[in-house]
């Protein structure tokens, strides 16, 4: 009986251990089961909203929250694919290294976060669950004008590392004085940085997106996990899912140039610095810039070189199953104009184009007054218009019955008898060569002039082709631009007495203006007609009057949905009318003239409505407008005059200061898809004072000709510039 006992009291343990081990396979099934599925990250399933105020992210009914979370330290990043995020209670949370501070403090900005507050498209904070519920609570959304249907992404992981959800990849930086490469790769992979229960490895970078992420969140200079000492030339990740694969093929030539070995493949993506990999030296391994102009860019070096003090670990893609990892992506519903709901003006592509227009005409107004009055300041530089020349006087011998020789015996002669004294205290050489400068110069011009009925022809033609470029770089909430303008002046102008010359002039202009890089542009082609004059009270005072009829064509290319390049274009036209009157004042110092001036220019824009064109319910229709604008300029300008062989070389020099008067505009539209709410734009005077700065030369030429050339600069510190370059030639006949 004790034996039977005995056996059936084996069995029963047997069970009961059989038992145990089914309730513990089942409660850790179950629990296991649990576990993955109480990690859950609950976030809206839409929301609307636009730029002109924040928007909780709970207003949509559905606060964003996570749950079965358990770790302490976890890490919380909220990325949009456009506009702004923000979160206003922060109590025990930590600002993740790398990410943009995520309240409305700007302090402590990483490098990829814009100076200024409340423009951060991506925030990352470390705490725990019931902490960063919290924050999520008053997770804020606020459009940037890109209307489009942009995305935000939670992503929740432990903290230690930074998630790209990109690639689903962890990065780590981790940094150590002087460490070289090969113990950098073993530290990678080793145990003690092991992470979420994941080997690590010298990160691999296969692609533009990876190589910004890593750069944007673990910035230094440190060592990455390519290199070419198995194959010299063959450059290969090392560990990692791409282990042993080849991404660079350089040939013998080396130096980055873009040629491969034959028969070797390279990855889609590198980023080498320039004239890299170049082998300096027997540099076998890469590392990657982290400050500077260099950011980001790869270079070889030296393996055994321990002037390195970081490396990158990258984590993922190894077969791994991440116990604390998960990420959610919602969409804000479009911000296309319904009602009032999107404010048209605060769109920054229509905000930018509709003041680069008004910068436009502008800009072409004061090309066109500032060609004359130059050709104005021109004329009283290098002399009066009427000419007669060698020629005339060769003519007017021969029609009398006269040797052509006779000219110069007759110079002579003259010199001889009436003004030796005069040519010996020059310095004149009474030579064949020179008899055409005596001519146009001496008293003999005056006798021959007389005697042979001879009257000067008192018109000159001018040209004046300019080339300009500029722009104006904004930060938050507004959009730089760049523009360049080629222009053409010809005119034509009489010196109709001893102190007036009249004159008129056409000119075209076309100007090509880009708003930011996102597509949005323009083209304007301008044409204006002039008449001028100028006065000469004596020798030292002169008065300049322009007035000038034009009109422009602008055709405008605006993207109004930044992600999928949807577009719109439009065509306005415009007329002007626009004038200026300066006071010059005069002063000489021996060879140096000033010429101190003021300047009053005023003119009157007279904008079409238009309407925009386009598969898009943004389109919008525009309405008419006027622009009045008036400046006031107080300037200088210093000339020498050097006296050359049948010639006269005139250098100078300007400063100036301007003043804008005007009060800017105020442009009015309405969308063509919801007519009955119309919005409003106040132009800004973007550039109010400006400086302009110009040095050049006249070339005149006794023979009537006379060339000029002209650098100028007008500009505003911290705003923006144009550069300006002329060419200038006319002649008298």
């Amino acid at each position: 009986m004790s034996r039977e006992y005995c056996r059936i009291f084996k069995i029963y343990k047997i069970l009961l251990i059989m038992k145990k081990l089914i309730l513990t396979l089942i409660i850790s099934i179950f629990t296991n089961f649990n576990y993955a599925s109480a990690q859950t990250i609950t976030m809206p399933s839409g929301l609307t909203a636009d730029t002109s105020s924040f928007v909780l992210l709970s207003s949509s009914g559905t606060t964003p929250s996570i749950s079965g979370f358990t770790a302490t330290d976890l890490l919380a990043t909220v990325v949009a694919s456009a506009g702004t995020l923000i979160v206003t209670t922060t109590t025990g949370l930590e600002k993740a290294a790398g990410y943009c501070d995520y309240t409305e403090d700007n302090s402590d900005e990483p490098t990829q976060c814009n100076d200024e507050a409340l423009n951060h498209e991506e925030i990352g904070f470390i705490g725990t669950q019931a902490e960063i519920n919290t924050a999520l609570a008053t997770l804020s959304f606020k459009g940037d004008g890109s209307t489009g249907s942009p995305s935000v992404t939670l992503s929740i992981t432990l903290s230690g590392a930074s998630y790209d959800s990109s690639t689903g990849h962890y990065y780590k930086k981790v940094v150590v004085a002087d460490i070289d490469w090969d113990d950098a790769r073993t530290a990678a992979k080793s145990d003690a940085q092991i992470f979420n229960g994941m080997r690590g490895y010298l990160t691999n970078i296969t692609s533009a997106a990876e190589n910004s992420f890593i750069t944007s969140k673990l910035a230094q200079s440190a060592w990455i996990g390519g290199s070419d000492s198995g194959t010299e030339k063959i450059w290969k990740w090392m560990d990692g899912p791409e282990g042993d694969t080849t991404f660079t093929c350089e040939p013998s030539s080396g130096g980055g140039t873009g040629a491969t070995i034959s028969g070797c493949t390279e990855q889609d993506y590198l980023n080498w610095d320039t004239n890299e990999p170049n082998d300096a030296g027997g540099e076998d391994c890469v590392h990657m810039y982290g400050s500077g102009s260099k950011i980001g860019k790869w270079n070889d070096y030296d393996c055994a070189d321990n002037r390195v003090d970081a490396y990158i670990i990258e984590y993922g893609g190894q077969g791994e199953t991440v116990t604390v990892s998960g990420s959610t992506v919602f969409t804000i519903e479009s911000l296309e104009a319904s009602g009032s709901t999107h404010q048209a003006f605060n769109d920054k592509q229509l905000s930018g184009i509709v003041e680069a227009q008004t910068e436009s005409v502008k800009r072409w107004m004061f090309n066109s007054t500032t060609s004359v009055l130059d050709r104005m300041e021109q004329f009283r530089r290098t002399g009066k218009n009427e000419s007669i020349q060698l020629s005339d006087f060769k003519l007017a011998l021969a029609n009398q019955g006269v040797n052509n020789n006779t000219h110069a015996k007759l110079g002579r002669h003259y010199l001889q008898k009436y003004s030796k004294e005069f040519a010996d205290k020059q310095g004149i050489d009474l030579t064949e060569n020179n008899i055409e400068k005596f001519i146009s110069e001496l008293p003999l011009s005056r006798y021959m002039k007389k005697e042979f009925s001879l009257t000067p022809n008192k018109w000159a033609v001018w040209s004046i082709g300019s080339v300009s470029k500029g722009g104006l770089n904004f930060g938050v909430g507004q959009l730089g631009r760049k523009n360049q303008s080629n222009g053409f002046t010809v005119g034509a102008d009489l010196d109709w007495s001893d102190n007036s010359l009249l004159g008129f002039a056409l000119r075209d202009e076309v100007d090509d203006v880009d708003i930011s890089t996102n597509g949005t542009k323009f083209r304007s082609d301008s044409t204006s007609f002039s008449v001028y004059n100028t006065f000469k009270a004596n020798e030292e005072n002169f008065i300049d009057t322009f007035l000038s009829i034009g009109s422009t064509k602008q055709a405008t290319t605006r993207i109004v949905d930044v992600a999928n390049k949807t577009k719109v274009t439009g065509e306005l036209k415009s007329k002007q009318a626009f004038g200026s009157l300066k006071y010059n004042f005069s002063k000489k110092f021996k060879i140096i003239k000033f010429d101190n001036y003021s300047r009053a220019d005023f003119s009157y824009t007279m904008f079409d409505s238009y309407s925009e064109k386009g598969d898009s319910n943004l389109k919008l229709k525009f309405d008419g407008r006027d622009l009045k604008s008036s400046s006031v300029t107080v300037g200088s300008l210093i000339h020498a005059d050097i006296g050359l062989r049948n010639s006269k070389f005139i250098p100078y020099l300007r400063i100036a200061l301007s003043e804008d008067l005007a009060t800017g505009s105020k442009l009015k539209a309405n969308y063509i898809s919801s007519s009955s709410n119309q919005y409003s734009k106040s132009i800004s005077k973007n550039f109010s004072s400006i400086i302009r700065a110009e040095t050049g030369f006249d070339w005149n030429f006794n023979s009537g000709w006379n060339i000029s050339t002209t650098l100028d600069r007008i500009g505003k510190k911290g705003i923006g510039h144009q550069n300006y370059l002329k060419l200038n030639a006319n002649k008298s006949f």
